[in-house]
């Protein structure tokens, strides 16, 4: 009888996969695709403010006040993406050469209609920013009032205050770097002029307007500042705002790497706005009220921050802008030139790498547990403390994230705004573009592995946390709502039952407010029968108050609402000349202080995923750099695609051949081509130059384009006789050559090697292992003749190997191409009550009179249809077989290696060789301890020498022969980096430094490993139900000697 699996338990099946080990031991760094991801929007903007009747009125009226000042935050943002994707019009656009050119008023008028939209946008952002400053100003006056001075301002008024600031900062920087705005009106403005479109004096006027307000360089900003100077006390309330900044960015009251810029963008230019005429920064740091010190440790540690997009500022110029400046400039470290080690990320990466190894540890242990064994499940309740664990874990994730993104964009920031040169870097040219020093040749190759390490941490953690989303989600809904309804149902009882037994009516209204805003109550209502509402103690058995559990968030406007009413209480302002924190006790301060503090991330986290994604999103959108491809532009006048394709390419992971500095080989002689005339190559002089930049992307290197190239040229034959006449050269080279060199190496081998153990710390195992294989370092040959010959197969094989993947991209593209003609449909989208099997049938008789093989059926010869036969099932079969070439390639190569040197004599203990250098992986150990010494300082490595074919020469032996997995574990280089990572000792032993030799260990092994996944891969498409079982041996446990005898 079948026996029946729910549907849990078939769930639980499935997600058990993902917790198969990968081979390649890689780390993931695809982040979750975004079209599969549901995001819920739980934030009203206060739309439901009206519901909350029982709150205090004045915070439901700011709350509306809240509401309008965010949908103007929302418009200003989509004037600063407006303004930073502007891209020029009007060069696109046909100039008028002369006023008798005929068809000017055609011209004229087609610019007017083209740009006439664009120029309206610019109208209704002028508008815009008008609204905006008045908006601000007219809040500014209202709190800077003589009767509202001493009023209390919640800390969520305040940074709503300073979004605006920070949003009036970006709109003027972005409004300031784009010259094709202004560009753009000019050429609207003098077509709408010679055809009269603005006859009219109040638009004659507003386009006036238009052109001085794009004109002035810190339009808003001088609007601004002088609509504040003329408010009494305006630096008072700046003077709240950056120090709530202050406040918020020392104690990391942030998430998001943009929350974090916006804090120090806003204290620079709250800054600059408060030294003006009337006030002085300087003296009111002088009476305490702002912290300068603190501010000039922060703009030094973090010296550029992202404006928006790929754009970045200096918070220095703030400072250096400002009017008391000169005067007092040695009171500021940040304004002078230096470096932060904040940007330094190869330093970082010893405290990101083991944040990253803990914190996923601790994940696994709970996805083990929550995700896997199906623990997670709504269904299966947990306690308190579980929940609040799991909601702790969530915010450390999200947390690190922001951490590790914000890295990625100040180092980048970093380098835009510090281009290098050729003083600095030596293979900096001095032809080299603006973009080139800033990307290019600004980065080391130790800071391009860390970033890419980082980002595959960013990346991988982020599906990691994606994965247990609905356990995250329930976790944080039920520890938020746990909080809220045992702080207001319990912890605010007691000084709610104090402020009635004394009579303070404004704290009780405040509390009890409060807890008819958020308490859910067990029966309904609130108990009638408390004591503690008529000011008395609770009896002698107590008052048993039972407080309900579910997992239901908060609205937003019920978690502002709720923080609002408690900071009043415990605020230093309160609108009377006795503080409402005066009249609590101090217990009650700090249980409030602390539930104030903790509830700062319930918004947050209540938009899990939604977060989560936004901060990959600002990693991954660093690409645009904008201002580096415009000013490439207008350097040298080159396609502005090409300059793009071109960077992309320098990061790009891709195999390419390019010349070795020590080349063991004679070069080819080739003559000059002949000179040509510009019309027998492209036509002109300016297609020619246009070809000749775009070609100069692909020279100095071989690679994917190149291999494309040739693959169409050759087609299959012409591709399998190159592969046939390749796998011939590596023959003879694994046979002859290399043979001879393997059996002269191996006879210099010691016998005997053990891996020391690991108290006789990283020194003294260098010290062993070199002593050991002195003979192989010191082998003349070793690097010059050997070398070169496996380098030789090496690249061999990685031709191959870029051949088998321009080939299957070709495939792919016939296969588009053909399926129309051979009735191959995509499936078509299906409304609710449809039939996906009719809507097919209709959309094959649309398309039938395509179908190729019918058709020459009917009307063709007899050849014609067996031809036409014979190519439909070519074409779709080619890829159906999953037949691969360079696996047969890696085949053919695994028969050439039968001398028995290879794999070495049978273990005398019948399982495998440990200490017997006797097998090819333990010489390939030997070589690889030898390439990995560092070198001199006029000496070149074997990287630049060999490149990467060395590796895979190696590696692929390795992988042929079976013995990977005893390489992995039995190298010395290995070994030597575990014990170094271990102790960290740093000394130099036989002149070898051993932390430069260890960090040479690491970056081989992290290729190693990306050699050994990619032929593991090829070397395993075919498994299938065709493939032989592999036989397993079962060993016996070794016996003791004092055991033996008995």
């Amino acid at each position: 009888m079948a026996s029946t699996v729910t549907l849990e338990d078939a769930l639980s099946n499935v997600d058990l996969l993902e917790e198969l080990p990968l081979p390649d031991q890689q780390p993931c760094i695809e982040p979750l695709p975004s079209s599969l991801i549901y995001q819920p929007n739980f934030n009203t903007n206060f739309e439901d403010r009206n519901a909350f009747v029982t709150g205090i009125a004045r915070y439901i009226e700011q709350a509306t006040v809240h509401s309008g000042m965010n949908e103007m935050l929302e418009e200003g943002q989509e004037y600063a993406v407006m303004l930073y994707t502007w891209r020029s019009c009007s060069r696109a656009i046909p100039q008028v050469k002369c006023n008798e050119q005929p068809n000017r008023v055609e011209i004229y008028e087609k610019t007017v209609e083209v740009l006439e939209p664009e120029v309206t946008k610019l109208m209704n952002f002028m508008y815009f920013q008008r609204t905006a400053i008045d908006r601000f100003c007219g809040e500014m006056r209202r709190l800077c009032h003589a009767e509202r001075r001493k009023d209390f301002v919640s800390e969520a008024y305040l940074l709503t205050l300073g979004k605006f600031i920070n949003m009036f900062a970006v709109l003027d920087e972005l409004k300031n770097m784009k010259c094709s705005v202004k560009n753009d009106h000019s050429a609207y403005k003098r077509a709408a002029q010679f055809l009269r479109k603005m006859s009219e004096p109040s638009s004659i006027q507003e386009s006036q307007n238009l052109s001085m307000f794009l004109a002035n360089h810190n339009k808003i900003t001088q609007s601004l500042q002088q609509q504040l100077e003329v408010i009494s006390g305006y630096d008072e309330l700046l003077a709240d705002i950056v120090n709530l900044c202050v406040d918020y960015y020392e104690n990391k009251m942030y998430l998001t790497p943009i929350e974090k810029h916006m804090l120090l963008k806003v204290m620079g230019f709250g800054l600059y706005l408060m030294d003006g005429t009337n006030s002085n920064i300087y003296k009111l740091d002088a009476k305490k009220r702002i912290n300068l010190t603190k501010i000039d440790k922060f703009f030094k540690q973090l010296q550029v921050v992202p404006l928006f997009g790929d754009m970045q500022i200096e918070l220095a110029r703030y400072i250096k802008t400002s009017a008391h400046y000169e005067e007092n400039k040695s009171r500021w470290s940040c304004t002078s030139a230096g470096s932060s080690p904040q940007y330094n990320i190869c330093e970082q990466m010893i405290q990101i790498r083991e944040d990253h190894m803990r914190f996923i540890s601790e994940l696994a242990r709970y996805s083990n547990s929550e995700v896997v064994t199906g623990s997670g499940r709504q269904e299966a309740q947990k306690t308190d403390f579980e929940y609040r664990k799991l909601f702790d874990l969530a915010l450390q994730g999200l947390q690190l994230l922001s951490q590790w993104s914000a890295q990625v964009m100040e180092v980048y920031s970093w380098k835009l705004v510090h281009p290098t040169d050729k003083y600095s870097n030596k293979e900096c040219p001095d032809n080299a573009e603006e973009y080139e020093r800033a990307t290019r040749y600004n980065y080391t190759s130790e800071e391009k592995f860390a970033l890419v390490e980082v980002i595959a941490m960013i990346k991988g953690l982020q599906v990691l946390m994606g994965r247990m989303e609905s356990v995250f989600n329930h976790a944080i809904r039920h520890t938020i709502y746990s909080a809220l309804q045992d702080f207001a149902q319990v912890t605010l009882r007691e000084p709610l039952r104090q402020a009635i037994k004394r009579k303070k009516n404004v704290i009780q209204s405040i509390l009890q407010a409060i807890r008819k805003t958020i308490c859910d109550w067990e029966t309904g209502r609130e108990p009638h029968n408390d004591p503690a509402l008529r000011g008395e103690k609770d009896p002698k058995g107590g008052f048993d108050i039972k407080v309900p559990r579910r997992a239901v968030g908060p609205s937003t406007t019920q978690l502002y609402m709720v923080r609002t009413m408690l900071e009043s209480l415990v605020a230093d302002k309160s609108g009377s000349k006795k503080t409402l924190r005066s009249s609590l006790e101090g217990p009650t301060i700090l249980d409030i202080e602390k539930f104030h503090r903790e509830s700062f991330f319930y918004t947050h986290l209540l938009n899990f995923s939604g977060l989560c994604n936004n901060i990959i999103c600002n990693v991954i959108n660093r690409q645009h750099f904008n201002s580096y491809i415009k000013l490439t532009i207008t350097s040298r006048r080159q396609p502005n695609n090409t300059k793009m394709v071109r960077f992309l390419k320098q990061f790009s992971p891709l195999f390419r051949f390019v010349r070795t500095v020590l080349p063991f080989s004679q070069e080819f002689q080739r003559d000059k081509p002949p000179n040509a005339q510009p019309q027998y190559l492209y036509g002109s002089k300016t297609l020619n130059l246009a070809y000749s930049s775009i070609y100069s992307l692909y020279r100095n290197f071989v690679g994917p384009p190149h291999i494309k190239a040739i693959c169409r040229l050759l087609g299959y034959q012409g591709i399998a006789v190159v592969m046939e006449e390749l796998l011939k050269v590596v023959k003879s080279l694994l046979q002859g050559t290399i043979l001879q060199y393997v059996k002269t190496l191996m006879e210099v081998m010691p016998k005997i090697c053990r891996l020391p153990r690991h108290e006789y710390g990283s020194p003294g195992i260098l010290e062993f292992f070199h002593h050991q294989l002195k003979d192989i370092v010191e082998y003349a040959e070793l690097k010059t003749v050997c070398f070169q010959n496996l380098r030789e197969v090496g690249n061999a094989l990685l031709f191959c190997l870029l051949s088998e993947q321009s080939l299957s991209q070709e495939e792919v593209c016939d296969l588009l191409h053909a399926a129309p003609f051979q009735n191959i449909l995509p499936r078509v989208h299906v409304k609710e009550g449809e039939r996906l099997d009719a809507k097919m049938k209709r959309l094959e008789a649309k398309y039938t009179a395509l179908h190729m093989v019918p058709l020459i059926e009917r009307l063709g010869t007899p050849q014609q249809i067996a031809i036409a036969r014979e190519g439909d099932l070519l074409t779709k079969e080619r890829l159906c077989c999953g037949l691969s070439i360079f696996e047969v390639i890696l085949t053919r190569i695994r028969g050439y290696l039968d001398d028995p040197i290879w794999r070495g004599p049978l273990p005398s203990n019948g399982v495998m060789h440990v200490d017997e250098c006797v097998e090819f992986h333990r010489l390939w150990s030997a070589m690889q301890f030898v390439y990995c010494i560092p070198v001199g300082a006029h000496e070149f490595t074997v990287e630049q020498c060999f490149g990467d074919g060395l590796n895979w020469a190696g590696c692929m032996i390795i992988t042929l022969l079976g013995q990977h997995r005893r390489f992995d574990i039995l190298d010395f280089s290995y070994h030597l980096l575990k014990v170094q990572k271990h102790d960290g000792k740093d000394e130099i032993i036989k002149s070898v430094p051993l932390k430069k030799m260890v960090d040479r260990i690491r970056k081989f092994q992290i290729l190693n490993d990306e050699i050994f996944a990619i032929l593991n891969k090829y070397l395993k498409s075919g498994d299938g139900e065709n493939m032989p079982v592999e036989h397993v041996r079962c060993f016996q446990p070794p016996i003791h000697q004092s055991l033996a005898s008995n």
